[in-house]
């Protein structure tokens, strides 16, 4: 008998977790942009569009425009959501010209490993570093709008000139794109790591004109 009561306690709690769960639906959403005021994005339910926003002080995972959020909708109300995480996008390495590996002992960090990361022009902090890059050598091309995205690696010294380490592309053409615009690039408000100014590597997203 007991045992029979413990089973219909448990069904119960599973009939009331399960009501509570469905309440809402779980999505992976882009990131549209990021801004001073925040993290922008969109997403779809039931066929209606709906844009949303968090502050940057309700994230704090490392993130790029290039990853994803995890958000949970109240089904009753769509446009009312929560923050779950960040998803990382994975990135295919099949293209890679050079070696990616960095370590501390070359005297090179990782850009996420720093104290304070490396400022773009015209950034007034580290979320806006991607945005604002993508769109700088966008604005440098009098081509069409008709673009291919190319990862690169590039290292960004104790003074914050840029120079480029490697790009992910077997295309000789747009090596030859990416090494002129990298040369061009104004330079960036240095690194910082235990007070001091150092050299980082930073993955980021080139545009180059198809």
């Amino acid at each position: 008998m007991k045992q029979i009561y413990i089973l219909i306690v448990f069904l119960m709690f599973l009939v009331i977790f399960s009501s509570c769960n469905s309440k809402y639906s779980t999505q992976v959403v882009a990131v549209d942009r990021i801004d001073t005021s925040g993290i922008y994005f969109s997403y779809t339910y039931l066929e209606k569009n709906y844009t949303g926003h968090f502050g940057l002080n309700e994230i704090a995972e490392d993130f790029s425009t290039s990853d994803s959020l995890k958000i949970k909708i109240e089904k009753d109300q769509p446009d009312r959501y929560e923050f779950i995480s960040v998803v990382k996008r994975v990135w295919k390495t099949e293209n890679a010209i050079v070696s990616t590996v960095k370590n501390n002992e070359s005297g090179v960090y990782s850009y996420h490993d720093v104290d304070q990361k490396p400022l773009f022009a015209d950034a007034d902090n580290e979320f806006e570093n991607d945005s604002l890059i993508f769109d700088y050598v966008k604005r440098q091309s009098n081509s069409s709008n008709e673009f291919t995205k190319v990862r690169v690696y590039i290292l960004i010294n104790e003074t914050g000139k840029v120079t480029l380490k490697n790009a992910m592309t077997n295309n000789k053409d747009e090596l030859v794109s990416i090494k002129k615009i990298v040369e061009k690039f104004p330079d960036f408000t240095p690194a910082i790591n235990n007070n001091e100014n150092v050299t980082v590597s930073y993955l980021i997203e080139i545009p180059i004109a198809k």
